[in-house]
C-alpha cells in the first residue's frame, strides 16, 4: 500500500520547513508499506524491497515516541541477512487502554501475523515496549536490542520531559517546535532527510495521542524487573544523548543478565539514523549470533 501519490514520493522536503505528511524524504520512500488491521485498529508495517523472507530470521523493529517504522530505513544493509519488519504503533489508542497496554495486546494478537518467535529492536519508547513485551511474553522473544533504553523515567534526564511537554501545545505551535525537537533527538550528525522524516511522521499523531504515550514513559518503572529478562540483550547508547544519559543505559545493561553495552560516543538519541554504519555493524553481529534459529535463554 503506497502512502503518497505517484511522483511525490521521491521529493525530499527542505530541512528549513516542516514537511507535509505526504512528503516522504529521499532514502525513506522506497520501503514497502502494508497496513495490517489488528483488533480493529490499522497498523503500518514497512519492509525492504528484496529483503530476506526467512521467517526464522524475523526481527521486529519498534520506533520511538511519535516516529514510524520507516525511521529504521538506514538499517537496510542488514535486510539481506534478516527479515526486518519495521512496525508502526497504531496512530490512535482506545480510551480503554494506555498506549503501552494497547501496543502489547496488538503485537501479541494473531491478527498481527508475527512469527511465534522473533528478535526485537526497540528505540526509546520502542525500547520500553520491547522490555514490556519480553517480560510479558518471554517465550516469543529470541533476542533484544534496546536503543537509548527507557526502563524508568527516574533515569531519564529532565530535559526529555521538558521537551516532551511541547506536545501539550496547540497543534500549529507543536509543528513549529518539531524541527528543533528533531535536531535535539538526532544530534548534529543526523542528516536533513532524517530530521525531515521524524518531523513528518510526528505530524501524523494528535497532541492528545503523543501526550498519552508520554504518560506511559512518565509512569514506567521496569527497572526492578530487568533481572527477570532471560534473553540475549544488546544495549546501544549514544554518548551525546541529551535525553537518556549513558549512565542510564549502562544501568539497564548491568541489570539484565548477560547483557552487552555498545556505546557510540559521537551519536545522540537516534544512532540508527545518525550513525548507521556503526549501529548496523554492532546489531548485525549480535543478531547473527542470537537472532536466528531456536532462542537461547541466558542462564
Amino acid at each position: 500500500m503506497l502512502e503518497t501519490p505517484p511522483g511525490r514520493a521521491s521529493r525530499a522536503p527542505a530541512p528549513s520547513r516542516v514537511p507535509d505528511v505526504e512528503d516522504i524524504p529521499s532514502g525513506y520512500a522506497h520501503l514497502h508499506c502494508e497496513e495490517r488491521r489488528v483488533k480493529g485498529t490499522p497498523s503500518r508495517l514497512f519492509t525492504f524491497p528484496n529483503g530476506d523472507t526467512d521467517v526464522a530470521r524475523t526481527v521486529v523493529c519498534l520506533p520511538g515516541l511519535g516516529a514510524s517504522g520507516r525511521s529504521f530505513a538506514p538499517m537496510e544493509p542488514l535486510a539481506g541477512r534478516f527479515r526486518l519488519l519495521l512496525w508502526t504503533p497504531p496512530l490512535h489508542t482506545p480510551a480503554t487502554h494506555t498506549p503501552l497496554q494497547w501496543n502489547l495486546a496488538v503485537l501479541n494478537d494473531p491478527e498481527a501475523r508475527l512469527p511465534e518467535r522473533f528478535a526485537l529492536v526497540g528505540s526509546s519508547y520502542g525500547s520500553l515496549l520491547s522490555i514490556a513485551f519480553a517480560l510479558a511474553h518471554p517465550e516469543r522473544v529470541k533476542a533484544l536490542v534496546l536503543v537509548s533504553p527507557v526502563a524508568s523515567v527516574r533515569r531519564v534526564r529532565r530535559l526529555a520531559v521538558t521537551l516532551s511537554t511541547l506536545v501539550r501545545t496547540p497543534r500549529p505551535l507543536a509543528y513549529l517546535f518539531a524541527p528543533t525537537v528533531a535536531r535535539v533527538l538526532g544530534g548534529a550528525r543526523l542528516p536533513p532527510e532524517g530530521r525531515a522524516e521524524i518531523v513528518r511522521e510526528a505530524r501524523r499523531l494528535t497532541p492528545v495521542e503523543l501526550l498519552r504515550r508520554l504518560r506511559d514513559v512518565l509512569a514506567a518503572d521496569f527497572h526492578p524487573r530487568l533481572h527477570q529478562l532471560r534473553v540475549p540483550t544488546l544495549v546501544i547508547q549514544g554518548g551525546r544523548d541529551l535525553l537518556v544519559p549513558p549512565r542510564a543505559a549502562r544501568d539497564v545493561a548491568e541489570h539484565i543478565p548477560g547483557a552487552r553495552l555498545e556505546l557510540l560516543r559521537d551519536a545522540s538519541h537516534l544512532p540508527y539514523m545518525s550513525h548507521p554504519e556503526a549501529f548496523n555493524a554492532a546489531v548485525g553481529a549480535f543478531l547473527q549470533e542470537h537472532g536466528a534459529g531456536t532462542p537461547r535463554l541466558v542462564p
